[in-house]
């Protein structure tokens, strides 16, 4: 055979590369503008069209051509969803006023009387249950933008609106700045109490003398664990606690104003109320009672907890109360000398180029998948995983998932998942497919050295991993109707479900590799691990609960004139945990300003369901590939085109039950209501 014909074979058994995404991702400042400002002057027209007199006469027929043009907006515009993290700030600017006039146009859109009335007539003209269920969707988001006023109250309310937005932008804005620069100072000596591998990422302070502690939710936990001076602990919780500073105190005063203002135009009693009609839970009454149940039976616990950390904090011979910046580092000492975890030891196993990879293994075997990695330069910074997700049985490509999670200071401080681009079907059947991406500052590594997660963050890592595939595998034939778009106590289901597998002693060694002798986890030290999975519930629980309360009260009918005073108030009755007074903690609450809005209680309500999928799956073992193509067809295909409860009957078969979370607390079931 010649040279050339060898080559030729060759080439013939390489498979061709998987297709990538038709999105530009290289786009400059003046081209965003431009695409953003295209986008939306078509989206504008199309709508107008599909809702003027000379428009398609069938409601639901006006109902699908809005849905079409709101789709093919945020398709092109699919760049500035991760273009905000870009070095450049002509960029970041560009992709703000983008969003900003994105918002503004939903805002329009969700106050139109015409799509409203449309919306509402389709709902009993519809044949098909997505078609029922996107009018449902629109009726409702109609309901809560004021399409039933009239005129001129219909305008007072949009600028109302348009006003929280603007805060909520601003807040968010701040927020960013501050946490790219906060950091705290500290001695040689305090550093060298810090793990020797996070020690070498420090940059020195200006007079050379010292180091710079960046202070974030990447740095949270491995140092409030591993600092030992108390002294450099309580600056670096003050520091924390005060990023967004006075200024954001004051845009989140003045959003819950406007969002008073705005429930009462809409004939609600409270922003939390116009908020949780379209939710599972539906009441702020139903809200309330879960977490007051949840809290008393957690908080005895919670006491219990602290109180053994302080005697081990007396018995240390560290003078003084227990105090707040005391908790985390306690509580790592508590780990390593009652089950002999080593933070650092831990860390050593975790090295993110071997757990990533790992873990997408791990969702490949469960959910019937292949994770096909993109060429080198298929995403918008070359240090970016891409991946083709196919159907492993059919080869069928059902959209692509990228991995962002190289340090920088306009990323998240942690990893999150976000939907790039929704799958919908197309009039002729074919799909659009979706795209998703986990970015986030991850964990930092000293030059020439592999980066290394925590345990935190590899059960982070699975948390997100969930969102994605919720996000890719949905099969719903519409935009509005794609898993990650359902209803807001629901959409963390698929993502908590699969936490427990980062306790899991055989996931934990299958996805662990020591970074220097390429070992998995010691058998005895996963199965530690396992064990320290209830160890702190109390306290963490009762948190979650509180921060769940004050948010409701927060957004509730009864103005709060003081949010700082509020949440002491709040703390010392729902948490066992001393107050660190001086702080202005809701200054950075980006759950408040960010979308989460009295919903942040969707976190518990999720992970009571999230555990009873989870102890389905159980059932067969965590990598059961039978149940878990079950789990696929019934809750994630479906995305958001039916009722979260209908969807769990469908994989359970049976009603959900509170059952197994409250087994997991080690709490017997309330007698009260349940949270269904």
């Amino acid at each position: 055979m010649s040279l050339a014909g060898a080559l030729l074979a060759l080439a013939l058994t390489v498979p061709p590369p998987p297709p990538v995404p038709d999105v530009n991702w290289k786009l400059g400042p003046e081209q965003l503008a431009a695409l953003c400002h295209s986008g939306l002057a078509l989206a504008r027209s199309r709508v107008k069209a599909a809702l003027d007199a000379g428009g398609p006469a069938a409601p639901l027929d006006r109902l699908l051509a809005v849905e079409t043009a709101v789709a093919v907006l945020d398709e092109a515009i699919v760049p500035i969803r991760v273009l905000g993290f870009s070095d450049d700030a002509k960029v970041r600017d560009a992709v703000k006023t983008c969003r900003d006039t994105r918002s503004a146009f939903a805002v329009e859109m969700q106050a139109d009387p015409v799509l409203y009335a449309a919306a509402t007539a389709a709902q009993a003209s519809a044949r098909s249950a997505a078609n029922r269920m996107l009018a449902q969707r629109y009726a409702e988001n109609g309901r809560r933008g004021g399409a039933g006023l009239d005129a001129r109250a219909r305008g007072e309310l949009i600028a109302i609106l348009d006003q929280i937005h603007a805060e909520e932008a601003e807040f968010l804005r701040v927020l960013e700045e501050d946490q790219a620069k906060a950091t705290i100072e500290v001695s040689p000596e305090e550093a060298a109490t810090l793990p020797a591998s996070f020690a070498k990422t420090l940059k020195k302070t200006a007079d050379g003398k010292g180091f710079l502690v960046p202070v974030g939710m990447n740095t949270h936990e491995l140092v409030l664990k591993t600092l030992r001076p108390p002294a450099a602990r309580e600056r670096y919780m003050r520091a924390f606690y005060t990023i967004g500073g006075a200024g954001n105190v004051e845009r989140l005063k003045k959003a819950l104003a406007l969002r008073r203002e705005a429930a009462r135009r809409l004939g609600y009693k409270s922003w939390a109320e116009a908020k949780l009609t379209s939710t599972w839970a539906k009441t702020p009454e139903r809200v309330m009672t879960m977490l007051r149940e949840l809290d008393a039976a957690l908080l005895p616990r919670a006491r219990a907890e602290v109180a053994e950390l302080a005697a081990l904090k007396r018995k240390s011979g560290e003078k003084g109360a227990f105090a707040p910046w005391d908790y985390t580092y306690y509580q790592a000492q508590l780990e390593q000398g009652s089950f002999a975890v080593d933070l650092e030891e831990v860390r050593q196993y975790f090295p993110m180029d071997v757990v990533i990879p790992e873990i997408l293994r791990v969702f490949e075997e469960l959910l019937g998948l292949r994770f096909e990695p993109l060429p080198p330069g298929s995403a918008w910074a070359p240090d970016v995983s891409g991946y083709a997700l196919k159907d492993a049985a059919s080869d069928t490509l059902l959209g692509w998932g990228f991995l962002d999670l190289t340090p920088s200071p306009y990323k998240f401080t942690r990893p999150a998942s976000i939907t790039l681009r929704v799958g919908r079907t197309l009039p002729g059947g074919e799909r659009v497919l979706p795209i998703s991406v986990v970015t986030g500052s991850g964990p930092s590594a000293a030059p020439g050295e592999r980066a290394l997660f925590t345990h935190q963050g590899v059960v982070d890592t699975f948390h997100e991993m969930g969102h994605m595939m919720h996000a890719l595998l949905s099969a719903a034939p519409h935009a509005s109707l794609s898993g990650t778009t359902g209803r807001a106590d629901f959409v963390e289901v698929p993502s908590q479900l699969f936490e427990p597998w980062a306790w899991d002693d055989a996931i934990l060694r299958r996805v662990s590799r020591h970074v220097r002798t390429g070992d998995p986890l010691p058998a005895a030290m996963a199965e530690t691990l396992g064990k320290l999975r209830r160890v702190s519930y109390g306290v963490a629980w009762s948190r979650h609960a509180f921060t769940a309360a004050y948010d409701q009260e927060l957004n509730g009918p009864v103005e709060v004139k003081d949010p700082t005073a509020l949440w002491f108030e709040r703390w010392a009755q729902m948490t066992a945990l001393p107050a660190l007074t001086g702080t202005i903690p809701e200054a950075s609450l980006l759950s408040e300003m960010g979308g989460r809005d009295a919903t942040y209680y969707s976190y518990i309500w999720s992970r009571v369901w999230a555990l009873d999928v989870a102890s389905e799956l159980q059932k067969g073992g965590l990598l059961n590939p039978e149940v878990g193509m079950r789990y696929r067809r019934t809750v994630l295909e479906p995305g958001a085109s039916a009722e979260p409860e209908a969807l769990l009957q469908s994989f359970l078969g049976r009603p959900p039950r509170t059952d197994a979370f409250y087994r997991e607390l080690g709490l017997p079931p309330p007698a009260g209501p349940k949270a269904r």
